[in-house]
């Protein structure tokens, strides 16, 4: 799926923000702390509405009703994990959510900060499982510092 931004403004914290994710590509969206990244994952997911501008997926413009239609062909990984009280955030769990995501055969993949709060050995395993669906034609929008040099600064 081809992901397209043309100049999305959401409230205050994205303004005029643009770009193009070609079918089967990733991209790393950086930027700092409190600047909207996951404010725009959510965009783009359809959970909350955009100020101005427009976002296409494959041509079409994502609208509030196209928004279901187009989420069964994406899978989502948020950053953090609901638990809870009293329970803790199990880094595991968290690659199970992105191997389930991958596996799932979606077109699209958007995944939140996948390698915030894992050690090394499971940030390797969720690049593998990313590589792994990038080789199947997925297009795939991750928030951090990723395995390429598609970065993306918000």
């Amino acid at each position: 799926m081809m992901l397209e931004l043309h100049s999305v403004t959401i409230g205050q914290t994205i303004r005029d923000f643009s770009m193009t994710l070609m079918d089967g590509k990733i991209a790393w969206l950086t930027g700092d702390a409190g600047c909207g990244k996951t404010t725009l994952l959510r965009a783009i997911i359809g959970l909350i509405p955009i100020d101005g501008g427009h976002i296409s997926i494959d041509g079409e413009l994502l609208t509030p009703l196209s928004a279901p239609y187009f989420r069964r062909q994406m899978a989502y990984v948020p950053q953090y994990l609901s638990v809870p009280d009293g329970y803790n955030e199990d880094p595991t769990d968290y690659v199970k959510l992105v191997e389930r995501a991958v596996n799932a055969g979606k077109q699209l993949l958007i995944i939140d900060e996948p390698h915030e709060t894992l050690d090394e050995e499971r940030r390797r395993q969720v690049d593998a499982m990313l590589a792994e669906a990038l080789q199947r034609g997925c297009t795939i929008l991750a928030v951090g510092n990723g395995m390429n040099e598609n970065t993306i600064r918000l």
